[in-house]
């Protein structure tokens, strides 16, 4: 795969946009007669987030505000617009719900979003302690379900990073997946709000070479699962695959150098474990698997095989920690250098098509969540309850056809047997036509 992208950009100008830089709202305001902001709930390099109540329906939401640094960035805030578009076209317990896109009276864009309270997944990730495989399994199988119901859709995420995934517990259910922020995503069936400038966009450490070298065409769903590969070797190992200081040395490993492999790291992890971490974060998307969920179907397959008991062993001796590995440092690569540098401002007024089938309408905030959770406590139950039964069936069996018990049991089944009959027939000659 060619490590140098084509740095020719054409300069397009566009007309300057007029944005108010926003001041945070106050507790109290509402938003265009409809949500009351309630508090703030957090900050980051991109915006705020408050909490915020409907006027007219119960619940609270998640109301994410530019900074007022990039309110009148043009990219920013196409990325902002392409984030509300194609998130709220994805219906899936595992992907945030985006319910709504609007500017203030004074103009200031925002999104209102499903309200979520949990952890990111960049707490563990950043712990530098190798995870539970067992509790990486559970967490990746669930990023992928989300991701391959974005790819049905033709949507590639592009920037998927702990830092963009959530760690819910409610209801009794852990490490309950939230696939944020899909605001550089790329989807088949929308008009390219960005130029096809070479820019790379995206974070270096979980980014696909085809997408660090800007090959924009080559980048598609299996794009993603070298990303999520890349999330499930940091949180097996407590290691990052691609590192350093330098962004731009990170992207050039990415390109060129592979990761040390996951076995070497922590040895309890197995063969098979590290193939398939490997083979998922191959150079050439073809050497990947065919889709996400091979991926982690792939992944629960090794670590099963490791065997339930070993894993514990390897947990309780303290097995699973990180060996030290000796690195080369990476090397820098100037046309790289050059081609993260380059930006083109864009139009901020595309008008983006959406296709004829999805429904506009939003679901009530969280209820595809409360609705999987119901579904994985009733199949979490479902083994109890059919060896309740099993236990039932056979003290029935027993007492039946033991010699010691078989009289007064059939003898009892008799009498009510008899009763019922009774009943049935008083029933029927009170309810008979006279």
């Amino acid at each position: 795969m060619p490590a140098v992208m084509n740095l020719e950009q054409e300069k397009t100008h566009y007309p300057e946009i007029t944005l108010p830089a926003p001041a945070g709202f106050a507790i109290g305001t509402v938003l265009n007669d409809t949500y009351r902001i309630v508090r703030p709930l957090a900050e980051g390099g991109c915006g705020e987030v408050y909490v915020a109540a409907h006027t007219r329906l119960p619940g609270e939401f998640a109301v994410k505000v530019l900074h007022s640094s990039l309110a009148r960035d043009r990219d920013q805030l196409a990325r902002f617009r392409q984030e509300a578009e194609i998130t709220s076209t994805l219906r899936h317990p595992h992907i945030v719900q985006v319910f709504d896109f609007n500017v203030t009276d004074d103009g200031v864009p925002y999104l209102v979003m499903e309200l979520l309270e949990g952890a990111s997944l960049v707490e563990l990730a950043s712990s530098s302690t190798p995870l539970d495989p067992r509790r990486v399994v559970h967490i990746i199988e669930q990023i992928a379900d989300a991701l391959h119901a974005a790819h049905e859709r033709g949507v590639v995420h592009r920037d998927l990073k702990p830092d963009n995934v959530m760690l819910l517990s409610t209801n009794g259910a852990q490490d309950f997946v939230k696939v944020l922020d899909f605001g550089i995503s790329q989807a088949s069936w929308r008009k390219r709000l960005t130029q096809d400038d070479g820019r790379i966009s995206g974070t270096p450490q979980y980014m696909a070479p085809e997408q660090a070298c800007g090959l924009r065409e080559q980048i598609d769903h299996r794009s993603d699962q070298f990303s999520l590969a890349a999330i499930a070797y940091t949180l097996l190992t407590g290691r990052e695959p691609f590192s350093g200081d330098d962004p731009i040395a990170v992207l050039y490993q990415v390109v060129h150098q592979q990761p040390p492999a996951p076995v070497k790291i922590v040895p309890a992890l197995g063969q098979a474990v590290n193939d398939a971490i490997m083979r998922g974060l191959a150079k050439a998307s073809d050497d990947r698997f065919p889709d996400v969920m091979e991926f982690a179907g792939a992944l629960r397959a090794a670590v099963e095989a490791i065997g339930a008991r070993a894993v514990d062993v390897a947990v309780e001796t303290n097995e699973l920690v990180a060996s030290p590995i000796d690195v080369a440092p990476p090397v820098r690569a100037p046309a790289i250098d050059a081609a993260v540098e380059g930006t083109v401002p864009l139009p901020a007024d595309v008008a983006l098509p959406v296709p004829a089938d999805i429904d506009p309408t939003p679901f009530p905030p969280g209820q595809e969540t409360k609705r999987l959770i119901r579904r994985m406590r009733r199949k979490n139950r479902a083994p109890m309850r059919i060896a309740l039964l099993a236990v039932v069936a056979g003290l029935g069996a027993l007492s039946w056809f033991h010699s010691a018990t078989r009289g007064p049991t059939r003898a009892a089944w008799q009498q009510i047997a008899g009763e019922a009959h009774g009943l049935i027939d008083r029933v029927a000659s009170r309810t008979a036509p006279r």
